[in-house]
């Protein structure tokens, strides 16, 4: 096994496929390939996939009116990779879309200016993170970072229909960023969430035109991890009729 192959992992019943990313003596560092996730394992412990890659075949909005503008999305992720092929999506659904890879820790510092250049209607704040219980207290990997800086967003635009946020990775603080501004978020059950779930979610609201609320229980059912890991709250959508 080298880096940039897929494996699985034997002690969890081989149920997620990752990508190897580093080799450090007999430690091996994964990246989940469809799930945003980071893990290591010892050689005996993982097995190469040889299965077929993930289909992707969401229902998402369908915009038939050609008049109807679609709103436009800021990305920020904590995974380059999982960018790029956020970046594939956004291109597919003929989204206006501009994305950047950064630490989760430096999103604060960097949210607002980006916001003020690109004037986004959807902001999607995301990575990795995971939880552990010490002490019977969860603590969050990267939570307190998405947490500081939907705050930091929403002192730009406090209005949860003028700047529509995604929040979260893998196991986030669900809480947290709710309650910091985000009108949808992971992960409500400390579960794992697809690395495109945020993406679909964007997509989704940038199609809704703004007199619709978005049915936010049909639109998480409709991500690719049928809605478990996510949640929200009631928000329009973005898009606007041109009249001429």
């Amino acid at each position: 096994m080298k880096i940039g192959d897929l494996v699985t992992r034997k002690k969890y019943n081989n149920d997620i496929v990752f990508r190897i990313t580093n080799i450090e003596n007999d430690l091996v560092y994964l990246t989940g390939e469809y799930l945003r996730i980071k893990a290591d394992a010892f050689f005996e412990d993982l097995k190469k996939y040889d299965g077929e890659e993930e289909k992707i075949d969401m229902d998402l909005v369908d915009v038939r009116d050609s008049r109807l503008i679609p709103g436009c999305v800021l990305h920020l992720d904590g995974d380059e990779k999982y960018l790029n092929k956020s970046m594939e999506l956004y291109k597919k659904y003929n989204i206006p879309a501009k994305g950047y890879y950064m630490d989760e820790k430096k999103m604060e510092k960097q949210i607002i200016n980006l916001l003020i250049e690109h004037k986004p209607d959807v902001l999607v704040i995301t990575g990795h993170d995971s939880v552990k219980i010490i002490e019977g207290r969860e603590k969050f990997e990267n939570s307190e970072y998405f947490v500081k800086a939907v705050k930091k967003a929403r002192i730009y635009e406090s209005g949860k229909d003028s700047l529509v946020i995604f929040a979260g990775a893998c196991q986030s603080y669900y809480e947290g960023l709710i309650e910091a501004g985000a009108n949808f978020a992971s992960s409500p059950s400390r579960k794992n969430i697809n690395v495109l779930d945020p993406v679909y979610i964007a997509i989704s609201v940038c199609k809704s035109h703004v007199n619709e609320f978005i049915d936010v229980e049909n639109v998480l059912k409709k991500t690719i991890s049928k809605g478990v890991g996510l949640g929200g709250v009631d928000t329009r959508g973005v898009a606007r009729k041109l009249y001429q």
